[in-house]
């Protein structure tokens, strides 16, 4: 069986741990990612990984999606009103979306905070949860609304796909294939689990609407689609289902539209070798200007910058 062994830049040396199985892999590659304190983001916008150094106090913070870290050093604790939960290695904490909550580090140079993150969103959590409820797969839910906040062990069946979600990460065509797999099964993983009833807290009858919605916009994202036409496949007026919308995803319709837009334009500039005019038309965008505007909103740089960014970033790590 392979063995991951703290080493003493992560542990103190009387302290020693012994990692082995499929954590002991997620360990050594979350710490190879954790090259520098705060947030390393990665190329999936839904996966990064945090680092902390030096004890942090409690600080507000804000949950917009269902969030999952998973500890390899060090220790997080996380407040939502009564509700105080702690995040440390060989365990998950899974966090309810649209929630305020205080979180505080305990991590020193010789022993960081070292979490992998990543989060859920309704377009992957949705259509998964309605599957499994269609295949009878759904455990039964608590009697008793659940907490916001869960933590729960991290087992082989949970690490694997975590393994191999990062792996396939360096890998442009891997990336985009399976990425959303990957975090389809891990979504699988905590609906059978005793987290099940958190997730399933989040979504209601009009969520399921929504999320068949956010479905209708996936497919048809490149088509010139408008927030009448969403509502309708949906069967729901249209202000009602832009408020709702909303409500329930943190963003307008054609926000969300945008989004789906951007990413998928990002990933064909990264992997496919397309002129900023070719991937705005690729998307939907009619105006090249439009969609360098979006764009720079939306990651920080101009398509070309960003597209930069990234091959300096690979050459770098190669």
């Amino acid at each position: 069986m392979e063995q991951t062994i703290l080493s003493s830049s992560f542990a103190n040396p009387e302290s020693v741990q012994i990692e082995t199985g499929s954590f002991g892999k997620l360990v050594e590659q979350v710490r190879t990612l954790a090259t520098c304190a705060g947030q390393i983001v990665t190329p999936s916008p839904d996966i990064w990984v945090f680092r902390s150094d030096s004890p942090i106090s409690y600080v507000r913070s804000y949950s917009s999606m269902m969030n999952i870290a998973v500890a390899v050093s060090g220790q997080k604790t996380v407040r939502i009103g009564n509700h105080i939960k702690v995040n440390d290695p060989k365990n998950y904490l899974l966090m309810h979306g649209s929630t305020h909550y205080q979180a505080s580090v305990n991590a020193s140079p010789d022993a960081p905070y070292i979490a992998l993150k990543l989060q859920l969103s309704p377009g992957i959590l949705g259509p998964t949860l309605l599957e499994l409820a269609d295949l009878g797969g759904l455990r039964d839910g608590a009697l008793e609304p659940p907490p916001p906040v869960f933590v729960g062990p991290v087992e082989d069946t949970f690490a694997e796909p975590l393994c191999r979600l990062l792996t396939c990460l360096d890998h442009p065509l891997e990336r985009r294939m399976l990425v959303p797999l990957y975090l389809r099964e891990i979504a699988f993983r905590l609906l059978r689990s005793d987290a099940a009833s958190l997730l399933r807290a989040s979504i209601t009858r009009e969520h399921t609407r929504v999320l068949r919605a956010i479905r209708f916009i996936e497919e048809n994202a490149d088509a010139g689609i408008t927030v009448q036409a969403m509502a309708e496949s949906v069967a729901m007026s249209g202000s009602h289902f832009a408020h709702r919308f909303r409500e329930i995803t943190g963003v307008s319709p054609i926000q969300y539209l945008k989004r789906i837009r951007l990413e998928k334009a990002r990933l064909l500039l990264l992997e496919g070798d397309l002129s900023v005019s070719v991937a705005a038309e690729e998307t939907g965008y009619a105006s090249t200007s439009h969609f360098s505007r979006d764009f720079r909103r939306q990651f920080g740089l101009s398509p070309t910058g960003y597209v930069q960014s990234f091959k300096e970033h690979v050459a770098v790590a190669s």
